[in-house]
Formats: C-alpha cells, sequence, structure tokens
C-alpha cells in the first residue's frame, strides 16, 4: 500500500514538472528581440488595475496589457487617458507584458474617447483582465485539499497568500490544515513560501512553482498502541471514553516539520502540487484547490 503510495506521488509530481515546464519551454522557445524592434500600440485607457490595463487602440480594437508596477514606472492615469505601451516584438501572449508606459496629449482635431459611453468592452476582455487583477492582488484566500500519506488522512486546508515582497514571483501563504483517518486525527498550521518560475506570463495555461517552509501540527491516535497489540482497550477506559478522548488535547502529541512543495496553477485559480514534510514529521499530500 505504501509502495503504491509512493509511486504514485511520484508519477504526480512527475507530471506537474513535464505540464508546467512545457508552458516554459514555449514561451522560452524564441529568443528576446532587441530592445529598438519592441512592439509599441497607441490608444486610450479603457480601465487600469493592478496588474494590467485595457486599451482601446486607435484602430478600435480593445488589449489588455500585463503590468508589473514594481518594475515598470506607471504615470498618473484614469479613463480616457491617451497613452503609448511598449511591449516585446516577440510577445505573443493574450495579455502581453507592458514593458513601459507613456502618457500623450489627446488626439488634435478629435474629440477625446469616453470608455463609459463608448462601444462596451467585450466580455472575453473583461475576463482577462480579471484573471490578471486576481493574480496582482496582494492578499488573497482560499482551500485546498487532498490525500496523505503516513498516516492517511484526508487533508482539508484553508490559506491566505499574502505578496509583500517586491519580487512578484515570491508569496507567502499561511494555512491551517484539518486531517483525519480511521485512527489519526491531526490539525496543522503552515507557512509556505511560494516561488513562481521566472518568464512565466500571467496569463500561462499552467504556471509551475515551488514552495518550502515549516509546519506545525497537533495529532492524536484513537488506537492506544496497547489496545492495537493486544485488543484490549487500556485498564480503566471505557469505549466511550476513549471515543471523547480524540478530542482530548490533553492526549495530543506536538510535532514540528518542514514542507517542500511542486506545484502548477491556473490564471482561473485553480492548482495542483504535491506537498513533503521532513523532519519531525514524514508526510506526503497530494492536493487540488481554488484561489478566490
Amino acid at each position: 500500500m505504501l509502495n503504491g503510495f509512493h509511486r504514485y506521488s511520484i508519477a504526480f509530481a512527475a507530471v506537474v514538472v513535464i505540464v508546467s515546464w512545457s508552458d516554459v519551454a514555449a514561451q522560452q522557445s524564441s529568443p528576446s528581440a532587441p530592445q529598438s524592434e519592441d512592439r509599441q500600440t497607441v490608444g486610450t485607457v479603457n480601465s487600469i488595475g493592478r496588474g494590467s490595463i485595457v486599451l482601446r487602440t486607435d484602430e478600435g480594437q480593445f488589449t489588455v496589457f500585463a503590468v508589473n508596477r514594481g518594475l515598470v514606472g506607471i504615470p498618473t492615469l484614469s479613463p480616457g487617458d491617451r497613452v503609448r505601451v511598449t511591449t516585446a516584438r516577440n510577445d505573443e501572449e493574450e495579455a502581453p507584458t507592458a514593458l513601459a508606459i507613456a502618457k500623450l496629449p489627446p488626439r488634435e482635431g478629435l474629440a477625446p474617447q469616453n470608455p463609459q459611453t463608448d462601444d462596451p468592452i467585450p466580455s472575453s476582455v473583461r475576463q482577462l483582465s480579471s484573471q490578471i487583477e486576481k493574480q496582482a492582488r496582494k492578499y488573497r484566500a482560499g482551500v485546498f485539499g487532498g490525500a496523505a500519506l503516513d498516516p492517511e488522512l484526508i487533508s482539508i486546508n484553508a490559506f491566505t497568500t499574502l505578496a509583500p515582497f517586491r519580487s512578484p514571483r515570491l508569496a507567502v501563504r499561511p494555512n491551517v490544515e484539518f486531517a483525519f483517518g480511521e485512527v489519526t486525527t491531526l490539525l496543522g498550521l503552515h507557512f509556505d513560501v511560494l516561488y513562481s518560475l521566472p518568464g512565466m506570463r500571467a496569463t500561462a495555461r499552467w504556471a509551475p512553482y515551488f514552495g518550502a517552509g515549516p509546519g506545525f501540527f497537533f495529532s492524536h491516535r484513537s488506537v492506544d498502541e496497547e489496545e492495537f497489540l493486544t485488543g484490549d482497550l487500556p485498564a480503566g477506559t471505557t469505549p466511550t471514553e476513549e471515543e471523547e478522548s480524540r478530542f482530548d488535547f490533553s492526549q495530543w502529541d506536538w510535532d514540528n516539520g518542514f514542507n517542500f512543495i511542486v506545484g502548477a496553477r491556473n490564471p482561473n485559480g485553480t492548482f495542483f502540487e504535491l506537498k513533503g514534510t521532513a523532519y519531525g514529521v514524514s508526510s506526503i499530500r497530494m492536493l487540488a484547490g481554488f484561489e478566490f
């Protein structure tokens, strides 16, 4: 049973890495274009957020640009302003990454466009912008769950993701775990630090990430070792008392561990990951979740 679960865990990790890395390879297959060949798009700002800007070009097309405010200086803008957005010529993503944004004067002889009264933004453009904005938020929350090994448990987690660092690839994910099995109950507190691979676009189908961090656990076995070996309850213990002791904190054990994580996430918030815990608690978890 254990060997079979280990094989499935290794296969799961391999699939996550291969599928995720295929997106990286596809995005990095073309060399970066020289700066002199960068593409410039001129248009009117329809909306601007923390991680994206929606532009209506002079040709009447709506375009979404991904924006990293930590790396790109952005002038003070509001809907209706005219701007020039510079992107790499070989950036063929749905939402190209802005390398520079410059504010321009209104077009001479033409009335300024009004995003509130002009053609409405298409739903596909709104959805794309919403996905990028979700990833750019500094505070996010979600849930995930799955199966754990050694001991064999069903794991349910609630988490929040914080992005206090200047680099958009680093995030902190504190989470609380409740896990239960046939004979074991576990409460865990994890402090995971996640790192997204460089070169990934905000709209990548599956973006790989790695992580690590400490974990702190309360665990309780509802079957005593003496009972497990002899088939008898401990002296002076009734079945009712044994059931109630599952949530008697005086009978719980405290353990510390360190987590190692590999996973992949989709722009819509879905993610899959493999988490292994070492140093004090030996456990492997195969997890899936959603970030709101």
